[in-house]
């Protein structure tokens, strides 16, 4: 009898010890660390032994990256859970860089992740290599070799990273199922080749389950801001590109117009999109290749976009409480053979247009392009019934506020100021707490200096709209880069005083 109750009782405790929660493990990685460490604060990892430590990581668990650079391309296959994802980040309050310069021919660059359910955040991704022109035509010479952040797994997420000087800032493929890039800084990726300039901020395609975009700065790329592109054997299924802010992106091809900062289509069907609250400054917004085949759904709702917009062949779509700003042909429906109207809904938008010397709207079928006016525009397409059509600019001034999704006291801010006014005040009530210190910086020198900081007191705060070059390219020292203030800021807010 006693050895029952003994073992009854063995088996008890053994039930509760399973019962009880396991708090999850915390290793850390350093500049000076080596692949014989064991992932402690004394004995740290090296970056590429902690990146492929899955035997040791378990899902749950924190990588800490500590501050300093390393160098070369790194794979990471962590994997967690999708309900108890891996984080490796950087330690808060120190600049982690993973430069991708090459350590040697067989190094490949990239940041590669292949592990899935894995989140990435708080360090910073470049490349110092100064080569940023090559002779070599096409996507892939071999002769530069920046690197990316290359995502190839499940359920991945990219979480406020600074990405820069790359050859790509991330390609976000379709080898993995959904996953989000959020709060992000994208700038300067891409080179220069005799045929074009190449490499877009964010390359992304999607077969399975719903990527999220959302919430990044992406400028000025040698490319496209955003290119949701497949061919026809990759899949553009299921997007939400929503609350990004992209602005003067294509900004390297000297003498010619900015490229888009949102451009989704191909000759794969597009289904499942939806581009929503975004704001886009040069180059506008095109949904639907130029060359691409017929697209099944989409929603394009409550965007700016300074620079036009165009939808091409959806068979499904709704396009409202849109602010679209074009000099010409402010708006364009395009079709392979004939427009596609009657499965979409237009209505509820403002359109500005500064010039008009190619028309205030077009039609593009089976090749041919016609012009119309907006009053032609709505008897022809019946869109836009309940819409506006504007000569010249807006003239009231906006403030947009995204607080940031996965850091208290952080949001983007975009602040659009047709005055012109050297200052504008800012309420950042919905981002920050009474007594809270914090800082705010230009996206255009994220590391540089603070434009205002102190501790929030419930008023409004001054944000000064003064010219700033921003950070010119690695490589490429005496480029000129676009001003956009005073008439146009995007910032950080950032909890801390520095």
């Amino acid at each position: 009898m006693r050895a029952n109750r003994m073992l009854r009782l063995a088996g008890w405790l053994a039930m509760l010890l399973l019962a009880l929660p396991i708090e999850a493990a915390q290793f850390h990685i350093t500049p000076d660390g080596t692949p014989k460490g064991q992932g402690s604060r004394t004995e740290p990892w090296d970056l590429a032994t902690g990146l492929n430590a899955a035997d040791v990581v378990k899902p749950g668990d924190t990588v800490w990256i500590h501050a300093g650079t390393y160098r070369g391309g790194f794979t990471s296959r962590l994997a967690g859970t999708a309900e108890k994802p891996v984080v490796v980040r950087g330690v808060e309050g120190e600049r982690v860089t993973i430069d991708t310069l090459p350590r040697d021919e067989r190094d490949n660059s990239l940041f590669a992740i292949v592990g899935a359910d894995t989140i990435y955040r708080d360090f910073e991704v470049m490349c110092s290599d100064p080569l940023r022109k090559t002779k070599i035509p096409g996507p892939w010479p071999a002769d530069i070799r920046r690197g990316n952040v290359n995502v190839r797994a499940d359920r991945v997420s990219l979480v406020n990273l600074v990405l820069h000087d790359l050859d790509c800032g991330v390609g976000f493929w379709s080898e993995g199922e959904g996953g989000e890039i959020s709060g992000c800084l994208i700038y300067n990726n891409g080179w220069s080749g005799p045929d074009r300039e190449h490499g877009h901020g964010i390359y992304a395609q999607n077969a399975r389950g719903t990527k999220l975009i959302s919430n990044n700065v992406v400028f000025h790329q040698f490319g496209y801001g955003m290119q949701i592109y497949g061919s026809t054997k990759a899949s553009i299924k299921g997007f939400e590109v929503v609350g990004n802010i992209a602005f003067m992106n294509g900004c390297m091809k000297q003498g010619s117009a900015p490229s888009n900062g949102i451009m989704l289509g191909g000759e794969s069907p597009a289904e499942r999109i939806a581009v929503q609250d975004n704001v886009v400054v040069g180059g506008g917004i095109r949904l639907g290749y130029p060359w691409g085949t017929t697209n099944a759904d989409m929603i394009c709702t409550g965007n700016y976009s300074d620079g036009g917009l165009v939808v091409r062949d959806f068979r499904k779509a709704t396009v409202s409480k849109n602010t679209v700003i074009a000099s010409s042909t402010v708006v364009s429906l395009e079709g392979a053979e004939a427009a596609l109207v009657s499965g979409q809904r237009w209505a509820e938008n403002d359109y500005y247009m500064t010039d008009g010397r190619w028309g205030e709207c077009s039609i593009v079928e089976h090749g041919k392009s016609r012009g119309a006016t907006f009053a032609q525009w709505q008897k022809d397409t019946g869109f836009d019934a309940n819409s506006k059509f504007t000569k010249g600019l807006p003239t009231s001034g906006r403030i947009i506020i995204r607080p940031n999704a996965h850091e208290k006291g952080r949001a983007n801010i975009v602040i659009l100021n047709p005055a012109g006014s050297p200052a504008v005040p800012v309420s950042l009530s919905s981002v920050l707490e009474n007594g809270q210190a914090f800082r705010i910086v230009s996206v255009k020198d994220y590391y540089g200096p603070a434009l205002v900081s102190g501790v929030y007191r419930g008023d409004d705060v001054s944000i000064p709209m003064k010219p700033i070059a921003g950070t010119p390219p690695i490589g490429m020292p005496d480029e000129k880069l676009p001003i956009t203030e005073p008439h146009f800021g995007a910032f950080v807010v950032l909890p801390g005083a520095g």
